[in-house]
C-alpha cells in the first residue's frame, strides 16, 4: 500500500537493484511494486528497467527514480475506486516522453521541457516510450492549493525552462542528491521548504487564476459524448453542434486547447486502438489493419506513423511486446511470483543500509506512485 501520511518515520529508502534480477524478471518486479495501484503493459521487446528502481519517503513525500523500457501504465476507474488517492504526482522525465489520457478525455504529454502535476485520484493512462524520470509523491492534504487540482483541471505543467519550472527542477534534483545524508530533522525541514514552495507555485499558475471555467462542464460533456461515439464515421464538429445546438464558432474555442475537435477525437481512437493492442492478440497486418479501421485510424501504415508522432512508439515494437507477455504469463506461476518477491526483498536488504528496520520491501509496501 502507499505510504500514509503522518507516518512517524521521516527518512525511508526502497531500491530494487536491477544487476540482482534476471532481466527476464524486471518487468514482473514493477508490476509487483505497483500491484494494485496500476496496471503495467510492455510496449517493447526485450523489455527491462535500465538502472535501480530507488524511492525514498521524506517526510510524507515520495521521491522515485526510474529507468526503463517503453510501457504503458494505466489506473483503472476499478484501482482509483479502490482507494490509496489522497495524492499528486509530480513528474520531471530526463529522457523520453510520456503521452497520457486522464479522466478519459484530459490529454497531457510530458516531455524533457516540462514538468508535470496530475491529480492520483482519477482513472488515467500513460504510453510511455523508454525514459528516465523522478516523480514525487506529495499527499493532497500538505499542499493547501490542491483544491484548485481537481477532475476539471487534472494536470499542471511548467516549461522546465521558465522561472518557476527551472527553480523547481533544481529543487528536486538538490533533494534527491541530498536524500543518503538526511537526517529526521533536516528531511523534515528540507521536505517543508519543497511543499511551501510547490504550493506557491500551484496557487499562482497562470491556468488556475484565471476566469472560473464557465465552459468547463459543457465541454466536460461534449467529450463525454465523443468517448461514446468514437466508432460513428461521421463523428465531429456538426455532431455537437447538433446535440448542444450551439454554433461552430463556440466548439472551436471550447476546443481550442484541445487542438480542435478532430485532434480530440484522433488521440482518443489512438488510445482505445493501443488498449486494444497491448491486452489483445493481434498479430498479423490483417488482423492490425481491422483494429485500425475499427477505430477510424485508416490502417496499418496510418497507425504506425500516429503512434510514433504521439507516443514515441514504433508498431512493431508494440506488436512483440504483447507476444512476449503472453508467453511469459503463460508460463508464469504462483511459486514464481513468490520466488521473485524472495528475490527483490533480497536485493533490498543487501543494499538497505538507510532502511528504518520496520519499513518493508517492494513486495509488501507497493513503492508507488512511480512511473506514470
Amino acid at each position: 500500500m502507499l505510504p500514509e501520511a503522518g507516518n512517524d518515520h521521516p527518512l525511508q529508502r526502497l531500491c530494487v537493484r536491477a544487476d540482482k534480477l534476471p532481466p527476464s524478471q524486471h518487468l514482473a518486479a514493477v508490476r509487483l511494486a505497483l500491484e494494485g495501484h496500476c496496471e503495467v503493459s510492455p510496449l517493447a521487446t526485450p523489455w527491462s528497467l535500465h538502472r535501480d528502481m530507488e524511492s525514498w519517503r521524506v517526510d510524507g513525500l515520495l521521491l522515485s527514480r526510474w529507468s526503463m523500457s517503453a510501457a504503458r501504465h494505466e489506473r483503472s476507474q476499478a484501482l482509483a475506486d479502490s482507494g490509496g488517492n489522497d495524492w499528486l504526482l509530480l513528474r520531471i522525465l530526463q529522457r523520453g516522453q510520456q503521452a497520457l489520457c486522464i479522466d478519459d478525455r484530459h490529454h497531457v504529454t510530458a516531455t524533457t521541457d516540462t514538468i508535470l502535476l496530475t491529480d492520483w485520484s482519477l482513472s488515467w493512462a500513460c504510453n510511455s516510450s523508454e525514459c528516465d524520470l523522478i516523480t514525487v509523491g506529495i499527499p493532497r492534504s500538505r499542499l493547501s492549493a490542491s483544491k484548485l487540482l481537481n477532475r476539471k483541471i487534472p494536470a499542471l505543467s511548467w516549461e522546465r525552462n521558465s522561472a518557476g519550472g527551472r527553480q523547481l527542477a533544481t529543487m528536486v534534483e538538490l533533494l534527491w542528491q541530498q536524500l543518503p545524508t538526511l537526517d529526521a530533522a533536516s528531511a523534515h525541514s528540507v521536505a517543508l521548504g519543497f511543499v511551501g514552495f510547490l504550493d506557491g507555485l500551484l496557487g499562482n499558475h497562470p491556468l488556475l487564476l484565471r476566469a472560473q471555467y464557465a465552459n468547463t462542464s459543457r465541454l466536460a460533456a461534449m467529450k463525454f459524448l465523443l468517448n461514446e461515439q468514437l466508432p460513428d464515421p461521421e463523428l465531429g464538429v456538426n455532431t455537437l453542434c447538433d446535440h448542444f445546438g450551439c454554433s461552430r464558432a463556440t466548439i472551436y474555442r471550447l476546443f481550442e486547447r484541445e487542438g480542435g475537435v478532430a485532434a480530440f477525437i484522433q488521440r482518443q481512437r489512438l488510445h482505445r486502438c493501443l488498449r486494444e493492442l497491448v491486452r489483445g492478440d493481434q498479430q498479423t497486418t490483417a488482423s492490425l489493419d481491422t483494429l485500425a479501421r475499427h477505430w477510424r485510424i485508416g490502417g496499418v501504415a496510418r497507425l504506425k506513423h500516429l503512434l510514433r508522432e504521439h507516443f514515441g512508439l514504433d508498431l512493431h515494437d508494440v506488436v512483440a511486446a504483447r507476444a512476449a507477455a503472453l508467453a511469459d504469463r503463460s508460463g508464469a506461476s504462483t511459486s514464481l511470483q513468490l520466488q521473485l518477491a524472495t528475490a527483490i526483498n533480497r536485493a533490498i536488504a543487501e543494499d538497505s543500509n538507510a532502511v528504518t528496520p520496520d519499513y518493508p520491501g517492494p513486495a509488501a509496501a507497493r513503492a508507488a506512485p512511480g512511473a506514470r
